[in-house]
């Protein structure tokens, strides 16, 4: 009995001893896990508490500040929703989703007025080019979108064969027609595009309206490489053959030959026997000469009038 109650406590000790190892490593790791998550610093950040459009003059109401790991927080982000409205409420340049970060310059300076104006950066200009269903992408185009600017025109060619080339890069839509947000996804068919632009770049707009015409290219929004790229003139249309054949046509030599025509009065007596016919006439001493029409019927009477008069 003996040995049996010491290999039962023994047995038991040994159970015990695991339990506590177990417990005590199931406890450390949570005070460990707790540790790590009070490192864990936050700050508070303002972000948007609903999908705001652009160009909506922002609210309160309209804003949130939450906790944010204080080492992901972005650069310029705002600490307190009253230091984003202020006295003036600044107006929202850019769409932003429910969650966004509000950053300035997601924000027009505090007191703008909403609407286009005041999603216009400073030193830079809205312009308005006009556009078809054609040069405009088939109305693929939206505020918000970047597009490339097309101008063809033959001014200055000396051959006046127009040519293409790439007037600008990468250049953001603020609006097409009277439409400034980004709220209908449809495609819509325009007749006017707004861009946004330096000075310099509206007065070649400008010109390039009055010289030629103009077609967009839509960007991918992720896409803001600016390519080095070439005039494209109608010799890159058409193979090079065809350019040959073109420049190089058949020489057809054409002899020129003077002719002179001389006009020379024809003879007297190359003249034609029906015109007339000269007899002389005798009156006793008188002798005179006269033309009478050639007729079968005068030449008769001529011929014997000199008889008669004979002596």
């Amino acid at each position: 009995m003996q040995i049996r109650a010491l290999i039962m406590l023994a047995v038991a000790l040994v159970l015990g001893g695991i339990t506590v190892f177990l417990v005590n490593n199931f406890l450390q790791s949570e005070v460990g896990d707790q540790g790590r998550v009070q490192k864990l610093r936050t700050v508070p950040v303002v972000v948007a508490a609903q999908d705001i459009k652009s160009g909506t003059k922002l609210e309160a109401v309209m804003l949130t500040a939450v906790d944010w790991p204080s080492e992901t927080v972005p650069d310029g982000v705002y600490a307190d929703v009253a230091t984003v409205i202020g006295e003036k409420p600044p107006v929202l340049l850019q769409e932003t989703k429910r969650g966004e970060v509000i950053l300035p310059y997601k924000l027009s300076p505090h007191g703008a007025r909403g609407g286009l104006p005041a999603r216009i950066p400073e030193d830079m200009r809205a312009t308005t080019i006009p556009v078809s269903e054609i040069t405009g992408v088939a109305g693929f185009i939206a505020p918000g979108d970047f597009v490339d600017v097309l101008h063809t025109s033959a001014v200055g060619r000396s051959d006046e064969l127009p040519v293409t080339r790439v007037l600008m890069q990468n250049v953001q839509v603020l609006g097409i027609d009277q439409i400034s947000s980004q709220d209908d996804a449809k495609p819509k068919i325009v007749n006017a595009v707004t861009l946004l632009v330096n000075p310099e770049s509206g007065q070649r707009l400008t010109l390039a309206l009055a010289t030629g015409s103009l077609s967009l290219l839509l960007r991918n929004e992720f896409d803001a490489s600016l390519l080095a790229t070439k005039d494209i003139a109608w010799r890159q249309l058409v193979p090079e053959e065809a350019v040959a054949v073109v420049e190089q046509p058949k020489v057809v030599r054409r002899e020129r030959r003077v002719v002179t025509i001389i006009k020379q009065q024809a003879p007297a007596t190359a003249l034609p026997a029906k015109t007339s016919d000269r007899v002389e006439v005798i009156r006793g001493l008188n002798v005179s000469r006269q033309d009478v029409p050639s007729t079968p019927a005068a030449n008769d009477a001529t011929s014997a009038k000199p008889d008669e008069a004979k002596p």
